[in-house]
Order: C-alpha cells, then structure tokens, then sequence
C-alpha cells in the first residue's frame, strides 16, 4: 500500500505538469512554440522566448539566484554519463544551452563532461580527491557509495526536497543528509512500435503476457522479425537487460519479491530470479524473436541508442526501452502518443495476467556536489528548478519529478501520455540495478548479462552475480 500511495502521488504529480500538453500535434515531439514570450513559473515574470524562464530582474529560482554575474570568470564541471552518439549527436550542447539563462545571469561557465566511463571516471575523481564540481548519478546505489565523499547539501539546497514527487527520498538521503536532488525522470514500461506496421500486419497492442508471446509468434509465424534490442554503452555495455529483468520481475513476481530482490532478502540465484531470467531469454535468446543466431550476439555490440532504430525500416516490429527513447530516433522519424498518426509510438509492456496490478518500472538521475562552491550550488538550483524542467522537457523530450511545474509552458503530448501512462499505474518501483550495490547493479549485473546474451549459461550468470555481492 505504501508503494500505491506514492504512485498515485507520482501520477497526480506528473498529470499536473502534462494536461496542458494535449495541444500539441507537432510530429517532432513537441518542441515549443518560442515565437512568444513566456511566463516563467517560478518568477511570474516574462521570460525571453525559449528559455523556459530566464533571467528575471530579481533574479532566476524564484529570486534565489541573483544575477549580479557574481560567477563571472568561475567555471562549474558537470561529470554526466550523457554523450553524443549517431542518435543523439548534440546532446552535450542541449544540455550546455539548458544552462544559458543562468550562464546569463551569474557569468558562469559550464563544462558538461560527457562520458561512457561514467562508472570507471566517477569513483576515481569522487574518490582520488580531483572531483567534479557537479555529478550527474543515473544509479543511487553508485551515489550511496560514494556518499562519504560528496558535499551533504547546504538547508537552502536541501530545502527543495519538497518540490519533487514522492518516492524519491532514499535514493538521496545517506545516513540522514541529503546528498543530492532529482533532475531527470523516464519511465520504463513502455514498448516502441510502428503503428502502420501492425496495422498492415493486422497486429493488436497485447494486454497480457501471454499474448505479447502469441503476437511474437504470430509475426514470426508471417515471416517477420518481431524485436531488436541493443546494449552496448561503454562500460555501461549491459544496462538495457537489467530493465527487462525489472519489469518481468515485477509482473511475474511481484512488487514484495521485487523489493526483496533488490535489497538482497532473497539471493540473486533464487528460483523466482531464475524464472525471470528465463523468461527474458525466451525473447532476447531467441533467434526467432531477434532474426539469427548471430542477431542474438549482436545484442551486445549494437549501441543502445541504435537497438530501436530497425522499427523505422520495417526490419523489426518492437523495442523495449524507455521513454527517454523517443528523442534516438533517426532525424525526420515522427514519434507520438498512441492516438497520434506518428510514424513511432509506444506500448505499455503488459502484466502477466488480466486483472493483476498495473505495475511501473521508472527511473531518473540524481545532482550530487563534488565541491563546495557558491557556483556549485547555483548550477544544482537552477539544474533542479521549475524554469530548466520547462526547457527540458519542451526541447529535448526529458520529464521531470518536480511538482510544481506550470503545465501551460509544456507543449509535448507524448510527455502527457507519459502521464497519463503513470496516472493508471497501480504499483511504481525505481530501476533495481540503480538502487542495488554498485558492484552488482553498475558491475556484475552488466557484464554477466552481455556474456549471457553472446552465449552464457542463465545459472551461471546468476551465481556469479550472487557471488559478487558485497557482504553485509
């Protein structure tokens, strides 16, 4: 029940920020109509076009950031493992640009350091004494690990903890001090498809398990080829099998095994893990389901950016991922909700049984502080603030836990499906390998998973994931 009430609270949250964004038809994704001024949401004051709510006179965050260009000639690093990639080839400049109201105000530069050795780069420079000033953590289980050596928020930091969605607390409080604040949020359930493609093979949007299996025989049965997946990403090759392990955990096991799982209440060998892992490789082992044998091992070495992109070409019919996904598709793809003409939309992965709960998986990233620095804090405010989630999600498709955002500055209605896709969640669970140890969630979990996907034996991925887990 407590889980419930949070999603409920998630749900209520996020429709809050999204059911202005109906409006919109843009085949894009919704970018913004900047032709006008705006009213920025945490000032009340005109903001120039496209800022999501810039420099006011009093200043940005609702006047907590002066703009005095009191940083000017400081330079605030963000450690991110956001890069460029085919899919996303300016993404570290979208992000850089988000910046641009505060760089305005204050004189700050900002130095995004985008990397796929986030994991590796992380702990050595958190650790080693060389931090970044600012660090942008996907897993709270790395954050809880290197927790000793960040910066605990300053109050006027940590106050904004009220401003986000329910659920997130732990993932950022150590020991009782907060550490970091929520930036960004996706949900996970979610599977990409063609819409003209199933209609031209008659195909409908499965509601059970079982008939996601039916349908995936079906269109092998008709000479297609049913999924494409993708897992490749530096160091962080591995990560995408994980998501699959948490939503057919959570459908097939439950939310109490779920969180039993996670915590480590039950080992990662058990044989309701077993019966998960196997249901995952009767898609992502099957060559049916991928095409070849060799698809099946290409798995590994595609990135994940690109395991989706197939679906455009008719080359396969579904990719499981994300709803971050929808900005990684090709240049000129248009992706929208489900009662869009888009070219791309998405489904809910369905539960195991008509009538079970509808169940979530989600995630997000955290801003912890490697250093103690006005600038510092000034770049975490403005990176958590109403004014950049504006931006966000308008220009690069990004939600966020705020809770307070006004829903008249978002345009996007694939975001407001998003929403509407957790208003009818009955249960929401957080990533598990982002909540897991990091030897395990950011470690082991990967890299046994990627060997199993080119050949590995499903026992012996599971007990050595068990083997590695730190002990108590």
């Amino acid at each position: 029940m407590r889980h419930t009430r949070r999603v409920a609270a998630l749900a209520m949250a996020t429709s809050m920020v999204f059911i202005a964004a109906c409006g919109s038809d843009d085949d894009d994704g919704g970018t913004a109509d900047t032709s006008a001024p705006t009213e920025s949401a945490a000032t009340g004051d005109t903001a120039a076009p496209g800022t999501g709510g810039g420099a006011a006179p009093e200043g940005l965050v609702n006047g907590e950031i002066p703009c005095d260009q009191q940083h000017a000639g400081k330079t605030v690093s963000i450690l991110s493992p956001v890069r460029n990639s085919e899919g996303d080839p300016n993404a570290i400049q979208i992000f850089t640009d988000f910046w641009q109201p505060l760089v305005d105000c204050t004189g700050v530069k900002i130095d995004f350091q985008g990397t796929d050795q986030f994991e590796v780069q992380a702990p050595v420079l958190v650790q080693g004494g060389s931090p970044p000033d600012v660090i942008d953590f996907p897993q709270p289980g790395l954050l809880r690990t290197l927790a000793p050596n960040l910066i605990t928020l300053p109050d006027n930091v940590a106050a904004h903890t009220a401003d986000f969605i329910p659920g997130w607390e732990d993932l950022y409080t150590v020991d009782g001090e907060v550490k970091a604040l929520p930036w960004r949020a996706n949900v996970k359930s979610t599977v990409w498809y063609s819409k003209a493609a199933f209609e031209e093979g008659g195909y409908t949007v499965p509601e059970t398990l079982e008939e996601l299996q039916a349908l995936s025989d079906q269109i092998v049965a008709d000479g297609g080829t049913p999924w494409c997946a993708g897992i490749e990403s530096g160091v962080a090759t591995g990560w995408p099998i994980t998501d699959w392990f948490e939503d057919f955990m959570l459908r097939i096991n439950g939310p109490e095994v779920y969180d039993q799982w996670v915590a480590h209440e039950i080992p990662f060998n058990d044989p309701q893990v077993l019966a998960v892992a196997e249901a995952v490789g009767s898609y992502l082992k099957n060559p049916e389901y991928i095409g070849s044998d060799n698809a099946v091992k290409a798995i590994a070495t595609t990135k994940f950016q690109d395991g989706g992109v197939p679906i455009t070409t008719g080359d396969c019919y579904m990719h499981r991922q994300a709803s971050f996904y929808s900005t990684l598709f090709p240049e000129g793809t248009s992706v929208g909700p489900p009662d869009s003409d888009s070219d791309i939309t998405w489904f809910y992965l369905p539960v195991a049984e008509a009538g079970d709960p509808k169940a979530m998986l989600g995630a997000g990233d955290l801003l912890a502080a490697g250093t103690d620095k006005p600038e510092t804090w000034d770049v975490i405010l403005y990176a958590i603030s109403s004014e950049y989630a504006v931006e966000m999600a308008n220009e690069h498709g990004e939600l966020s836990p705020r809770n307070d955002v006004d829903p008249s500055l978002i345009t996007d209605p694939l975001l407001a499906s998003f929403a509407e896709l957790l208003a009818s969640s009955e249960v929401f669970r957080f990533d598990g390998a982002d909540m897991m140890p990091s030897a395990v969630g950011s470690g082991t979990f990967w890299t046994e998973a990627t060997a199993w996907i080119v050949g590995g034996s499903t026992e012996a991925m599971l007990d050595n994931i068990e083997a590695s887990w730190p002990a108590s």
